[in-house]
């Protein structure tokens, strides 16, 4: 319910949930995002209050080379987010849209990291860097990162550090903070609200 009223797909949440890519947790019934090796092992969680507080971090022993993802069957293209909810949020837009959002590969980044003074020096994120190593065939990289500071400067240093054989598109929502705003604002859903009581 609680990602159903972030506007994301029931469908969508439904399959992510009978995959054990999704789950509810007890007793603080947090909504939780599971990454999955290439065996299927749960490698990594990221958990999500759904409280009014809306307290956010990684699990205990998680390891952000495996962080949430949805592995399509383009494996020409892969697209590239901050957090889980707005690589939903991304699925259910192609969904609206009536694209095939199971074809797509979509990764989130397990969170954003500070890029080096010299973007230049910058090193690959370690997820992003986990993805290609596996998925060899990967031709174009797609960012959606979020519409802040932190956003644009991790999303121009990815376009810089990213070797020239992949094609790198930069592609923020078009209005919002991030794709979950854009896709709520499409849907007619206030997060304003909820933004002034997040915590890290």
């Amino acid at each position: 319910e609680y990602l159903f009223g972030r506007g994301i797909d029931y469908e969508i949440i439904c399959d992510c949930i009978q995959k054990g890519l999704i789950y509810e947790s007890l007793p603080h019934h947090n909504a939780v995002f599971v990454g999955r090796d290439e065996s299927g092992t749960a490698r990594y969680a990221a958990y999500r209050a759904t409280n009014p507080l809306r307290i956010m971090g990684d699990a205990e022993g998680s390891d952000k080379h495996f962080s949430f993802r949805l592995v399509g069957t383009n494996k020409d293209e892969v697209h590239l987010f901050e957090c889980a909810i707005d690589l939903l949020s991304f699925a259910t837009l192609k969904k609206l849209d009536g694209s095939d959002w199971r074809a797509l590969n979509l990764v989130s980044l397990a969170g954003v990291y500070l890029p080096k003074i010299k973007f230049e020096d910058s090193k690959i994120p370690i997820a992003l860097e986990s993805y290609l190593t596996v998925n060899s065939n990967t031709k174009r990289i797609v960012l959606h990162l979020d519409n802040d500071v932190v956003g644009r400067n991790i999303a121009r240093t990815l376009c810089i550090i990213l070797p020239d054989r992949y094609e790198v598109v930069d592609a923020p929502p078009p209005t919002g903070k991030d794709v979950n705003d854009f896709l709520c604002s499409r849907l007619g859903i206030n997060r304003n609200r909820e933004r002034s009581n997040e915590h890290r």
